[in-house]
């Protein structure tokens, strides 16, 4: 039996199920969490189905659950969008009877006891694998599904640049679009934004450049007190401030955690594969779109001179050809 369908039996197994996904969520990790959510619910109707972790404006409409220990006894908890420990949002996952984790990230997982552990980088988003699953056993979806599931492929392809099987997306995104999605409605909660936010952007539109042309921002915890948004709105939502410019191949966006005690490294480049950098300081994702927290401005400083040296070398070879 291949992965595939032995995560179908799983799901058809049990009575409860629990989706959790990775903590400060973006629309991938709440796409394919909610949109697996509906999913069940809807052709599988005798099931119970929650979804757990914390929220922020990456939420979309989805609601989460607030439920008890006692409710992970008997169940199956499945992960979409993260497969290590330090990420994942509430770990209770650890109380269900099985469990399942679907990813599209390179990481290795180090959660214990993993019934089934779904990993393919192929695939641009954790919501790609979800349609994936849908389509392969020709699942019901509303259009309340599509909508998450669409949306975190829109999102975590930064709007289909970043891809890795091209085909594959758009044929994920074609078959997912046949169930009306709100793709207007999705798009306006998305892609606008008040206009007092936007003129808060201003406080991060400077950078620095290095020698061999990496750009990269430092945003401390006063800077974002004052311009009163929220982290992930920071750190994620400012790293392509600086995409996007000729002579810049790759861009950085650090931002101070001071809750966690760590500062959040978002790394993008274009055409340059940097996914190794994240993990050797022991972060992960993409090959051009990645992240990893960091201990102290320190090591922010030693990720900012390996990046340099990668775009050096890949001006070097360019120029070689």
């Amino acid at each position: 039996m291949n992965i595939k369908s032995r995560i179908y039996e799983m799901i058809k197994a049990y009575d409860t199920i629990i989706i959790h996904r990775h903590s400060r969520p973006d629309m991938d990790a709440i796409g394919s969490q909610y949109g697996l959510a509906l999913v069940i619910r809807d052709n599988f109707p005798s099931k119970t189905v929650y979804v757990v972790g914390d929220t922020n404006d990456m939420t979309y409409l989805s609601k989460m659950d607030d439920i008890s220990n006692d409710t992970y006894h008997e169940a199956l908890a499945i992960i979409t969008d993260v497969s290590v420990t330090r990420m994942i949002s509430d770990d209770r996952y650890l109380l269900a009877k099985d469990l399942i984790i679907i990813d599209h990230h390179q990481n290795d997982t180090d959660v214990p006891n993993v019934s089934i552990f779904y990993k393919e980088p192929t695939f641009a988003s954790a919501s790609e694998m979800i349609i994936d699953l849908i389509r392969t056993f020709k699942l019901k979806v509303t259009p309340e599904a599509a909508t998450y599931l669409y949306g975190g492929m829109v999102t975590d392809t930064g709007r289909f640049l970043y891809l890795n099987d091209a085909s594959k997306t758009f044929e994920l995104a074609s078959y997912i679009t046949r169930f009306n999605p709100s793709v207007q409605a999705f798009y306006d909660y998305i892609y606008t934004e008040p206009l007092q936010k936007r003129l808060t952007k201003n406080l991060f539109s400077n950078f620095e450049i290095t020698e061999n042309y990496v750009a990269y921002r430092k945003n401390d915890a006063e800077l974002i007190a004052k311009s009163g948004l929220e982290f992930q709105s920071v750190s994620r939502g400012m790293v392509n401030q600086m995409a996007g410019i000729k002579e810049i191949p790759i861009w950085a966006n650090f931002t101070e955690d001071v809750e966690n005690n760590v500062i959040v490294g978002e790394f993008r480049s274009r055409g340059i594969t940097i996914v190794d950098i994240a993990k050797k300081y022991g972060g992960g994702g993409h090959n051009m779109a990645c992240g990893a927290s960091l201990k102290d401005w320190d090591e922010v400083d030693l990720i900012i001179k390996d990046l340099d040296e990668r775009a050096k070398q890949y001006a070097k070879n360019t120029e070689q050809n």
